[in-house]
């Protein structure tokens, strides 16, 4: 069972250790648990991106193993030197999983941060990205108000999450699998059962997709709107400043 959050025990240390555990096989448990899916949803992700310039500053946050701007610089065809990137991410481990992704790292910076503090000036990027990490955040508002305020006027903050699954039928075949599924191939694969209990739990107390949409409005955001994919198990948001 998942441990209670207590002062000595809160969101944010929590996250990060269990992040540190299971970073060398975290890659491998993604294409586990979804069946290989995930790779088809971020292939749809990086289609909603929309670029105006042909040089960019991008901010890819929460970025875990950099697959989301390993797959944005292939399937865009972009080139590194061309674009200011940064992977944000308060797991030292998990970034240098993505180091192995990228021939010329030189070119694309890291930044060890949380979501809810960044250590960016005002109006600084044309594109911000979350793939499967604001529901990891420990205050989901501030990260969100954090967002907006270091987003461009009218550019775009894409973010990839899990959802509610809107047919009752595979929603109870989903929860079955998820709950006595899940875990046991994150204790087979990583040593780490808790993991992926907490995976489960961080899925079913986030905020769904009407929900999180009104989150992002009232905090600033214009333009939100979702798409859900594999009835719901997962939603593309995509919103403006």
């Amino acid at each position: 069972m998942i441990k209670k959050m207590n002062k000595n025990n809160s969101k944010k240390v929590f996250v990060r250790k269990i992040f540190d555990d299971v970073a060398k096989k975290y890659d491998l448990m993604n294409d586990l648990m979804s069946i290989g899916l995930h790779r088809f949803w971020k292939k749809k992700f990086i289609d909603e991106i929309k670029l105006k310039n042909k040089k960019n500053k991008i901010l890819d946050l929460g970025s875990g193993t950099g697959d989301i701007i390993f797959e944005l610089l292939k399937q865009k065809k972009m080139s590194n030197s061309q674009n200011q990137i940064i992977l944000s991410d308060p797991n030292i481990k998990m970034m240098k999983e993505s180091f192995k992704k990228f021939n010329d790292i030189k070119k694309i910076y890291c930044v060890a941060n949380y979501g809810e503090e960044l250590p960016f000036k005002n109006n600084q990027f044309d594109l911000i990205t979350m793939s499967f990490s604001l529901r990891n955040t420990y205050n989901l508002k501030k990260t969100i108000r954090e967002i907006h305020r270091v987003l461009k006027r009218n550019s775009q903050f894409l973010c990839l999450e899990f959802g509610e699954i809107d047919n009752p039928t595979i929603n109870q075949i989903y929860q079955i699998y998820s709950q006595n599924i899940i875990p046991k191939i994150g204790s087979f694969i990583t040593g780490n059962q808790e993991a992926y209990e907490y995976l489960i739990q961080s899925i079913k107390n986030f905020p769904k997709q009407k929900k999180l949409s009104n989150i992002f409005k009232q905090n600033g955001f214009k333009n939100v709107s979702f798409s859900n994919f594999a009835f719901g198990v997962v939603a593309i948001y995509s919103c403006n400043k």
